[in-house]
């Protein structure tokens, strides 16, 4: 694992802002679920991947809760009487998620009223509808959440306008799934909230890794790979899931 993390680079690449939510999803599944089953040099590379994902959110004041989260879930994660390592490391690990929990904590979602220049265009001059568009481009329910945590405008639109859920349904679910959750009675915002309990949310990446269907090399999408084969050889793409189980039992 500690191989296949440094070979394809992933604590330098959370600064790609097309694989940060890929490497997100994959160090949530392995602090989440896999904790127990890593090594102690396998946690001590995903601790490096934690930090670099801590650093450019303090840093760039972006994903700070999705950063403070999986801090939190690596910290709970070491509390797991079945961690590998002495208890000397899994004390020191749980200093430095300590530390990095310390680092973001300090960062508060920035809000309208942050702004120093009063008298500047901001986002509100913007007539509703545009923003109301905006609103519905964003891609699943944690963006809106966040959003709505910067302006009370914005709270009441993501919690008054239907369309914004109505969109998030359409996108993330089947029609047959929606019809079977969706009734009179209950809102967009709740029917979306039911679907994405039993289906799970639709899962899209800028850049994934892809495995090589000639030498079984993994690689970035965008970047590619020196393959041994003269011609180009097709690949298939990995899910942060089946990355993660490649990991883990391969």
């Amino acid at each position: 694992m500690s191989e296949a993390f440094h070979r394809l680079d992933l604590a330098r690449a959370v600064n790609d802002v097309r694989r940060f939510n890929f490497i997100c999803k994959v160090v949530q599944i392995l602090v989440e679920e896999k904790l127990p089953n890593l090594s102690a040099t396998a946690r001590k590379s995903l601790l490096g991947i934690l930090t670099a994902i801590c650093f450019r959110s303090s840093n760039e004041d972006v994903n700070v809760s999705t950063a403070k989260d999986l801090v939190k879930n690596f910290g709970n994660g070491l509390d797991n009487v079945n961690v590998c390592g002495s208890p000397q490391l899994v004390s020191r690990h749980h200093q430095t998620a300590s530390s990095l929990l310390d680092l973001i904590s300090e960062k508060n979602i920035r809000t309208a009223a942050d702004a120093d220049d009063e008298s500047a265009l901001t986002f509100f001059d913007l007539p509703r509808e545009v923003i109301m568009l905006v609103l519905r481009r964003l891609p699943d329910h944690n963006s809106l959440l966040e959003t709505a945590q910067v302006h009370e405008a914005l709270q009441e639109m993501i919690d008054g306008e239907d369309k914004i859920w109505k969109s998030l349904c359409t996108f993330h679910f089947q029609e047959y799934q929606i019809k079977k959750q969706k009734t009179c009675e209950k809102s967009w915002r709740q029917a979306f909230f039911d679907l994405k309990k039993y289906h799970g949310c639709r899962e899209l990446y800028a850049d994934l890794i892809h495995i090589c269907c000639h030498c079984k090399a993994l690689f970035w999408k965008s970047l590619g790979h020196p393959c041994v084969r003269e011609t180009t050889a097709p690949s298939v793409r990995v899910t942060p899931r089946q990355f993660v189980d490649m990991l883990i039992y391969l």
